[in-house]
Order: C-alpha cells, then structure tokens, then sequence
C-alpha cells in the first residue's frame, strides 16, 4: 500500500464522514453535535488503547519482568473501577461537561481553577502524544525527515478533525475500527508460532512485588481515560453512554493485555525492557515462508489509527474546555492557534528520548493520579455532600 493511496483513502473516509453529519454540525454552540454509544464505545476503546499499546509491554515489564502480563490483568480490573468512578460522576450531570459541573460543584471560581487544571492536563497529555509521534516517524519509518514536518503534518490532520465536529471524527473512528481490528488479529495470528511458553516461566519468581510494581506504571494510561468525560454528555442516552464507556474500557484493556503477553511470549522478557517499541519490534520478526515477512507498516497503522483519535479528543477536550471557561459559543476559532502552540509544547517536552522515558515512567503516573483520580473523587464527594444539604 502507498502513502499516496493510504492518505486518499483517508481523506476518503474523512469527507464521507463530515458529509454523514452535515446537519448536526451546523449549529455553533459549544455542545453541539451527538454520537451514538457504539461510537463512544469505539472512541473510548481506541483511546485507551492509543500510545499504550506501544510502550505498555516495555513499561511494564521493566518492573516485572516475564510478569508484565499479571501487571496489565491487574489493571482490567481497575480499568473498570476507574471507569465506573467517571460514569458515577457523569451519570450525576449526564446534560453537562466535567467544565460546568465543576463550577456547579465547588462553585464559580474554584471550580473553573479545577477546570482549568483538567484543561492543562489535557493539553499536555496530547502534546505529549503528538511527539511520541513524531519521534516514532523519525526513528523508525522516515530517519531524514524533520521531526517538526511529522508534528506540522499531524497538528493540521487533528486540527482538521476537530473543527468537523465530534460527530464527525466519532464517524471517521467508528470507520476505522474495522481495519484496526483487522490488522490486531492478522499481528497476533502471524506471530503466534513463534511464541515460546518458557518466556513467562517461572510465574511469580519474585512474589507480588514487581507485578504491583509493573501495574503501577500501567495505571498512568488507564488513568488518562478520565478525559473521555468531556465525551459522556453527547451520547444522547446516559445509560447508553454509561454502558459504553465500561465496554470500552474492558474491551482496550483486553487488546493491552494480549499485546503485552504476546511481547513477552516471543521476544522475552529481558529483550521487550530494552526496546523502545516491541509490539513494533513483533510486526518485524513476522515470518511466513520467504515471501511475507517485515510487515510492520501493520503496527505502524493499528498505532496511527488509535493516537489520532487519542489526540483529537484530547486536542477536542481541550478547545472546549477553554471556550467553556471564556464563555465562547464556538470552539473552532481557538484550534489553530492551540494547534500551533501544542507543536511548541511538544518540542519543549522531549529534549532527548532518556528524558521523555524518564518522565513517562516516574513523572506521568504521579501526574495523572491527580486528574484520573483524586479530582473525580473530590467532584464526586463534594457533589453528593451538596446534594445531602439540599435534601435535608
């Protein structure tokens, strides 16, 4: 397949979807627009996936060794706790944005100081992404490129997806599940004989320690699903949506631990803590025969598909969120200028490639603990003191 005829057929894509939901688009109001809840199960699964099923093996198994897929099973289940924290407070103002139930909650300007730190983090998290891209591009498909071309050709690509509409990216994404799935299972299919059962041997060979280790850096990716929040009230049924939004978050962690198992089971433990991409590493040693080998452009399109709706959303969450706190009806004019400041950010964030490992595994799971976790609990326990006072 062809760049040229991979970017036509996306462009393909994008035009049939923006066209698909004309109508709802054309008002300009901060909310508009409503995606259905298969496309927010969609969204939400491909999300959660996003960067993570690159870095997740390496990350985990840093600290857990040939038990780095104990580390991603542990965290399906707090994936669904987390998941159910986010429902729980969404479901509380299912008609409102985590940016106006803030301020309902703590009050006008305490909550837009929270807001405003949900914005921050949003925009971090997807400056982060953009240059994970970047430095993905230049390292490993095209080494005499600019990264900055990469992050320019990428910013306008989310710039463009963003001013369509929620309705309309969520349209592109469920458009793209199908060859994402496709593509999973042709990885996971070609590079099953060389698994070797003795990787993961012996199970526990240094107790619980090192899983909860593995687990912990795990955790800083479920924790980013927090801002699939900003999503929950364009599903035009709460209970639909709530629904959803566990679905989707059990059915990504499902694909994160079988990537992780799979890196482990054919590449080793001690050989998938110095890659810094595995799971692109596996498409690599893709054998079949003599004729159909090195088939990577596969990981490298499962990847793009699943950061280009992570980012957009976060990119998304972000514009609204401002025009939220400005009182702007319409989140567009802010894209382009956002979309050439998250460049900079993303050139600042990573120096060199020690640095962005360092703070990926010691910096961002502290980091996202605060949003993912103790400001979802602070709203949701705040929010249901208010409503006790009320009532009585």
């Amino acid at each position: 397949m062809s760049i040229n005829h991979s970017a036509t057929s996306f462009l393909e894509l994008w035009n049939e979807a923006v066209a698909s939901s004309e109508a709802g688009e054309r008002e300009e109001l901060i909310d508009n627009g409503h995606i259905s809840a298969r496309q927010f199960m969609i969204l939400v699964t491909l999300f959660a996936i996003g960067d993570a099923i690159l870095y997740v093996p390496s990350l985990t198994a840093t600290a857990a060794q040939q038990d780095a897929w104990l580390s991603a099973l542990i965290g399906w289940g707090e994936g669904f706790l987390l998941t159910y924290l986010y429902v729980s407070l969404s479901m509380r103002y299912p008609n409102k944005s985590i940016f106006q139930y803030s301020e309902d909650i703590l009050g006008k300007w305490l909550g837009k100081v929270v807001a405003i730190l949900f914005i921050t983090y949003f925009f971090i998290d997807a400056s982060l992404m953009l240059m994970e891209i970047g430095d993905f591009v230049t390292t490993q498909i095209m080494q005499e490129t600019p990264i900055e071309i990469i992050l320019v050709l990428f910013t306008v690509i989310i710039v463009m997806g963003v001013r369509s509409g929620a309705e309309a990216f969520s349209r592109v994404s469920e458009l793209l599940f199908p060859y994402f799935l496709l593509l999973f299972f042709v990885l996971i299919v070609f590079i099953s004989p060389q698994i070797k059962i003795e990787n993961v041997k012996p199970v526990l060979a240094h107790g619980m320690a090192p899983v909860f280790g593995g687990n912990f850096r795990y955790m800083g990716y479920l924790l980013e699903t927090v801002i699939l929040i900003v999503m929950f009230p364009l599903v035009k049924r709460p209970a639909s949506a709530a629904k959803a939004y566990i679905l989707g978050s059990l059915f990504s962690n499902f694909f994160l631990i079988m990537i992780t198992a799979v890196a482990i089971l054919v590449l080793g433990a001690d050989i998938t803590v110095l890659l810094a991409y595995p799971s692109y590493t596996l498409a690599q040693k893709i054998s079949i025969g003599n004729f159909f080998e090195r088939i990577e452009v596969l990981m490298a399109v499962i990847w793009f598909i699943t950061l280009f709706v992570k980012i957009t959303i976060c990119f998304y969450a972000t514009s609204r969120g401002i025009a939220n706190t400005l009182g702007l009806r319409d989140y567009r004019q802010l894209t382009f200028p956002l979309g050439m400041i998250m460049i900079v950010v993303a050139l600042a964030t990573m120096p060199n490639r020690p640095y962005f490992d360092t703070f990926v595994s010691e910096i961002w799971m502290p980091y996202s603990l605060t949003y993912g976790l103790f400001l979802p609990i602070l709203l949701l326990s705040v929010g249901a003191l208010r409503r006790k006072k009320t009532v009585c």
